[in-house]
């Protein structure tokens, strides 16, 4: 396979066939997705317990077959902090954890993050590993920052395909920027991003969050990401998380103007596959011939 594909499933979710080696980050599927889809996936990457990014239905379903290898968690998805009902609220819950219950533990590796999120209060040496070589993928971990504690980091990963000279940085739930980061620059091409977009969040503003970030990191292409619409074919349903954005156009433009000319983003459509061509790695935009007709209504005498 020449070219990639990519597709943002709503929510986290998103995916990376590359032919001789797929891989997905934090798969959250509903209905026909769920039930249609066939486990293609070598690796996934799951960056924190949440029930939005630590999905058991899809991971019982996608982390099956001959072709998978192995569902990397960060720590918290095996040993969560208890009691798990009341100490996530409902981001989390005791049925779904630990992962195992789902995933063969011999399909199951923990990682911990290599850049992390200190800020003095914390001194932690973690056991590792911090970064993997699964044949032709470099995987590189950072903390990701939704309710980590001191012992239970959370993970984002950044997978580049070494033969293909292709990256992609999908960040959790991250919060906030963090020096460690800057580490980063100039090996991401793909940054998938999550709540950092959000001009407010419980009452924050996160706009400059985002232009620290991108700062440091100054990926190729930024992707937002985490968040609904009100269309019907949305692929995560009314009544799951996260919100809704009343207007998408106006959400990308505001990133765009925040962020300025430092990187190209990418407006994705939840649930659309990319292509995106090599070597050059752009996105392979087409028109979508479909007339619902066989005479067009303005034609009609």
């Amino acid at each position: 396979m020449k070219n990639a594909f990519l597709r943002w499933w709503g929510c986290g979710a998103f995916d990376v066939i590359l032919g001789d080696t797929n891989f997905a980050f934090d798969p959250y599927l509903f209905g026909q997705n769920l039930e249609q889809i066939e486990p293609c996936y070598d690796y996934i990457f799951v960056s924190h317990e949440h029930f939005d990014h630590c999905h058991p239905k899809t991971l019982q379903k996608l982390c099956q077959g001959e072709r998978f290898k192995t569902l990397f968690v960060s720590p918290g998805c095996i040993n969560p902090t208890l009691p798990i009902d009341e100490r996530y609220g409902d981001a989390a819950f005791a049925r779904d954890l630990p992962v195992t219950k789902y995933v063969s533990p011999e399909k199951v590796e923990v990682l911990y993050p290599k850049y992390l999120q200190d800020d003095g209060q914390w001194y932690r040496k973690f056991p590792g590993p911090f970064e993997l070589n699964l044949g032709s993928l470099h995987v590189e971990t950072i903390e990701s920052g939704e309710n980590q504690t001191p012992d239970l980091p959370t993970c984002g990963y950044l997978v580049t395909h070494r033969e293909k000279n292709i990256s992609f940085l999908h960040i959790g739930d991250l919060h906030q920027s963090y020096p460690a980061l800057q580490e980063l620059r100039g090996k991401v091409d793909f940054f998938i991003h999550m709540k950092l977009g959000l001009t407010e969040w419980q009452g924050s503003n996160l706009t400059d969050r985002l232009v620290e970030i991108v700062d440091l990191v100054r990926p190729k292409y930024f992707i937002p990401t985490h968040y609904r619409t009100d269309r019907i074919a949305d692929p995560i349903p009314e009544g799951h998380w996260p919100p809704n954005v009343t207007d998408t156009c106006a959400f990308i433009e505001s990133i765009r103007e925040a962020i300025g000319q430092q990187t190209q983003i990418l407006p994705f459509t939840a649930g659309v596959e990319y292509e995106v061509t090599m070597p050059d790695k752009k996105i392979l935009w087409k028109w979508n011939w479909q007339n619902s007709w066989t005479v067009p209504p303005w034609g009609e005498g």
